[in-house]
């Protein structure tokens, strides 16, 4: 049986230690250049984290919206980049969108390349869905059922993802011709995760009521709920706990631990990496059954870490990867995140329109013990919800 992180997480490290070079690179290039702001952005963009502490949601998206304003003025992308960001945050998938696709055109330029929702004939189109950083999927993960959307409006439509997402991604659109990212085609209409958020993701009761989960291979799926059902009879509930971002507040395992103690379901673990000191740790002096499936690992087979969350009844998870692809393949989750303005889940709002059947949980300044209470109700009704007899992730499909 393979090792869950021998050899792929050496990789992973010496990934991470040039991610932070890049990064501290970055910022000596940022504090070292003439800013292109006028003093009006800066001034407002100074205002924005006070606006943040106090969680003035109403004021910081007025602050947003002069900033960005100002900022296409300069010609400066940087800003109106966060607040596209900012916008999504604050649920106002119009304003995001725009503000994202300019600040892009800005960057790139536009061109009669560009694609804009139109019908395509003959030409083809390729929606390019790569990161810089091929490790952070959470992005390419949530904007794959639009890629779906933009292939149907295209007589032939070819994808370009990360490696470890071609037979998932093969799968869900057949209709499309999926690449990895080191083939290079040139010479066709061209859309990106700006373009599809333009065009499909500006108003969020449709771009909920048009989700398309992505589609497991459902031998394997089938593979893990039987070998996962040899060894208990209770529900099967996926548990994510750590991320590669040292910047998040996490519960701690004291807190994980008493949680899954005082749930009668049997977890399994979703976490990457080294993990056997956290499973002690997460097990110690406690009645609990959680299992660690040593097949699979996804950092080097994404395909078959799908198959494996489809598998099961539910899933509670931090901001990762494990969260972004439990609420693409339908499989429903509660999605336990902090108070920091930093990932893309809403501030306001409990469910999120990219993954429709998870539960956004927000700490809201409290204690992580009083946040995961409310996590074992939610679960509880999650559960209640659905069959144990066949996987959660499936009755979508």
């Amino acid at each position: 049986m393979a090792s869950f992180y021998h050899g792929s997480y050496i990789r992973y490290a010496i990934g991470s230690l040039g991610l932070t070079v890049r990064s501290v690179t970055k910022t000596l290039r940022r504090t070292l250049r003439p800013t292109k702001y006028s003093a009006d952005v800066f001034e407002r963009r100074a205002d924005i984290p006070r606006l943040i502490r106090h969680r003035d949601w109403k004021g910081l998206s007025a602050v947003l919206e002069d900033t960005a304003t100002l900022a296409e003025r300069t010609g400066d992308p940087t800003p109106l980049q966060k607040a596209g960001q900012a916008f999504e945050r604050l649920g106002d998938l119009n304003r995001a969108a725009r503000f994202r696709l300019a600040a892009r055109r800005m960057l790139k330029g536009e061109n009669d390349s560009d694609w804009s929702g139109e019908i395509i004939h003959g030409e083809g189109l390729l929606i390019d869905l790569v990161e810089d950083d091929p490790r952070s999927l959470g992005r390419v993960i949530r904007h794959a059922r639009l890629a779906g959307h933009a292939a149907s409006r295209a007589s032939s439509a070819t994808i370009r993802v990360e490696a470890r997402l071609v037979t998932l991604m093969q799968r869900t659109f057949p209709n499309a011709v999926i690449v990895s990212a080191e083939q290079k085609i040139a010479g066709r209409k061209f859309a990106t995760f700006e373009h599809l958020a333009s065009v499909f993701a500006r108003d969020a009761k449709e771009l909920a009521a048009s989700f398309v989960p992505l589609q497991a291979d459902p031998a394997m799926v089938e593979a893990f709920r039987e070998r996962y059902r040899t060894m208990t009879d209770k529900p099967l509930v996926g548990l994510s706990w750590g991320s590669k971002s040292h910047t998040k507040d996490v519960p701690g395992f004291s807190h994980w631990a008493d949680f899954m103690a005082r749930m009668p379901a049997a977890f399994v673990s979703l976490q990457y990496g080294p993990i056997q000191g956290a499973l002690r740790r997460l097990r110690k002096g406690r009645q609990v059954q959680l299992i660690h499936d040593e097949s699979v690992d996804q950092m080097v087979d994404m395909d078959r870490f799908a198959a494996q969350i489809a598998a099961l009844d539910a899933v509670v998870t931090i901001s990762n990867t494990t969260a972004h692809l439990a609420g693409a393949l339908g499989v429903p989750s509660i999605f336990v995140i902090d108070d920091n303005f930093q990932t893309f889940w809403p501030v306001n709002a409990d469910h999120t329109p990219w993954y429709p059947r998870g539960v956004v949980l927000r700490k809201n300044g409290r204690a992580w013990s009083s946040v995961l209470d409310e996590a074992e109700h939610i679960l509880a009704r999650l559960l209640s919800t659905h069959s144990h007899s066949e996987p959660a992730g499936s009755s979508d499909r």
